[in-house]
């Protein structure tokens, strides 16, 4: 084996390792802001939204918990990132509703397209749960857009719910 090799393999490593750590607390985040914003939403229909929101936030944290464990991690749940959610979770649960989902939607954008590009970072055998990271974070930016759209027809909580993670 190379030097230069063994270099980019342990750049892979603790880049996939940082990466895994950081979507673990994001979702730490995403599970408080939006646990925040239903428990404060004055409307029942959006605050059962936010609860499925809450609940994929939660199931994707579970199933990066395990990675960041192995790669090293401690796999606590930072108590500041959970503060944060909860504070923003406050001031967003009664923002007019086009707004939130507008902000929602350019936000998510970005993130997707970064999450896109760090599935790079996976090691050999890990692609696919850096892919279902990247999918669960589509499924976010499809409910915004439906909710933008004004899908009354459907179920614009139903990307989310399919992407909910099983076993």
């Amino acid at each position: 084996m190379t030097r230069e090799y063994l270099e980019g393999s342990h750049r892979t490593a603790s880049g996939y390792r940082a990466y895994v750590e950081e979507r673990f607390q994001g979702e730490v985040y995403g599970e408080a802001l939006f646990r925040t914003m239903a428990d404060l939403c004055e409307a029942p229909e959006r605050a059962r939204k936010f609860r499925v929101l809450q609940q994929l936030e939660r199931e994707m944290k579970e199933l990066l918990l395990p990675a960041v464990r192995e790669s090293g991690g401690p796999g606590e749940e930072s108590l500041a990132r959970i503060s944060e959610g909860e504070a923003l979770g406050t001031q967003l649960a009664k923002a007019p509703w086009q707004g939130l989902m507008r902000g929602f939607q350019k936000e998510l954008e970005v993130f997707v397209q970064e999450f896109e590009h760090a599935e790079g970072l996976a090691p050999p055998g890990k692609e696919s749960l850096l892919q279902h990271v990247t999918a669960h974070e589509r499924a976010l930016l499809d409910f915004a857009t439906r909710e933008l759209a004004g899908d009354e027809r459907g179920d614009s909580c139903a990307p989310a719910k399919a992407g909910e993670v099983k076993g």
